[in-house]
């Protein structure tokens, strides 16, 4: 506070020191000596002197501001100061907090209550008076006669289930040997079988009793599906069939069969009367053999058409049957028709008509052989022409709707039969 009470009257004094010599104004003295001394060169050298005072007191007034920015420099270090010592009293506050709390032992009692509660458990004998009693009592274990006893009949027992592993594995070892043994023995009796059939097939073949027809051979306990020999005529003409003994109860006698196209069904009329090609492949059993096993209305068809897809189609007729060849070998299908095929012989009436070949034409509808065309070279029962027909050209696209509307290309087949028993 006295500072600046000495630094407001300096800076007044410096006001008025300045003011008076920037105003040209003199005190008394010097006025009166202006007047006594006229003389020039006096004058000039008093007014030498005056400029040299003036000039001493701009320095004067120089040297008073400098000494005033020294004074506010001075204000602002005090100012700075002012604030270290606030800073400085705030370091020493919170040292002398920090000194109370180093001086604060409550932690360190809860530390040094917290290891005295260690040393009492670490003086503790109970867990390891436990401890040593498990020691004993697992040294008393091992010391016990009765376990050991039980040990060794553990043994024993592994061992014994050992042994019975070996004799298993060997067991197993005779199991699969006698497996091999049992299937060649299958084998053996499936072969012996065949043999047993084939001779069972061949006295009855030749045997006193003629086998008209595969439900025959079917009645005499012959149940394999093959070719066999019947004698539809109940003489000693005798005639290769293939014998179906599994669909619909078995006993059927293939009266057609294609399973290829390497056997042709553009036949004569002759040919078809007689019958052509092979039963274990492709044929036809001829018409004369047709109206002997059918004569009297007490035969049922079955026709199948197997496509390449592996699906199979059907159509059974429960009567059928052929005149003979005075007659043309005139069909005839009564009573119902059921299966997956569809009834397009009886569709486009069929049932009545005569049997046709490319050599002779017996539909007459029309005026040219429909057995003669370029679609349908082969014997059938046409009527203008036909719906269903079996025996067509077997080349792709040569063969005219099999057996419309199911089957309308002949590049889906892969198989047909046509197929008849007594019922």
């Amino acid at each position: 506070m006295k500072f600046s009470i000495l630094f407001v009257i300096l800076i007044l004094i410096s006001q008025v020191n300045t003011a008076s010599l920037l105003t040209g104004t003199y005190g008394s003295n010097s006025t009166a000596l202006i007047h006594e001394r006229r003389d020039i060169k006096e004058i000039d050298v008093l007014r030498q002197l005056i400029n040299q005072e003036t000039l001493i007191r701009v320095s004067v007034v120089r040297d008073v501001t400098a000494v005033m920015d020294d004074v506010k420099s001075l204000k602002r270090r005090i100012k700075t100061q002012s604030q270290h010592n606030v800073l400085a009293e705030t370091i020493e506050a919170l040292q002398i907090k920090l000194d109370s709390l180093s001086q604060d032992n409550s932690l360190q009692l809860q530390v040094e209550a917290l290891q005295r509660q260690i040393d009492n458990l670490s003086k503790n004998s109970t867990l390891v008076q436990t401890v040593e009693m498990l020691v004993s009592q697992v040294n008393s274990m091992r010391q016990d006669n009765a376990l050991q006893q039980k040990v060794e009949s553990l043994r024993r027992q592994i061992e014994s289930l050992s042994k019975d592993h070996q004799r298993i594995s060997t067991n197993q070892n005779k199991i699969q040997d006698f497996g091999e043994m049992l299937k060649i023995l299958e084998e053996n009796i499936t072969d012996v079988h065949k043999d047993l059939q084939r001779d069972i097939k061949q006295i009855i073949e030749n045997g006193s009793k003629l086998n008209r027809d595969c439900m025959d051979f079917y009645l005499a306990g012959l149940s394999p599906t093959d070719v066999y020999r019947i004698h539809p005529y109940n003489n000693e003409s005798q005639v290769h069939v293939y014998c179906d003994m599994e669909t619909e109860g078995g006993g059927w006698t293939a009266i057609q069969k294609r399973s290829s196209g390497s056997i042709g069904f553009d036949r004569t009329w002759a040919e078809y009367k007689k019958g052509f090609g092979d039963p274990s492949d492709s044929y036809w059993i001829g018409n004369d053999v047709i109206h002997q096993l059918t004569k009297g209305n007490k035969s049922s068809l079955y026709v199948s058409i197997t496509l390449r897809n592996g699906t199979t189609l059907y159509e059974l007729y429960h009567q059928f049957s052929v005149s003979d060849e005075s007659d043309n070998y005139r069909l005839f299908l009564g009573g119902p028709a059921t299966g997956t095929l569809g009834d397009s012989m009886r569709s486009y009436d069929l049932s009545g008509m005569s049997f046709s070949t490319p050599d002779r034409d017996n539909n007459g509808s029309r005026g040219y052989n429909c057995a003669a065309y370029s679609t349908r070279r082969g014997g059938w029962w046409f009527n203008d022409c036909h719906r269903a027909f079996l025996n067509g050209p077997w080349s792709p696209g040569s063969w005219s709707a099999p057996w419309y509307p199911t089957v309308t290309d002949s590049k889906q087949i892969k198989e047909t039969f046509m197929m008849i028993k007594p019922t």
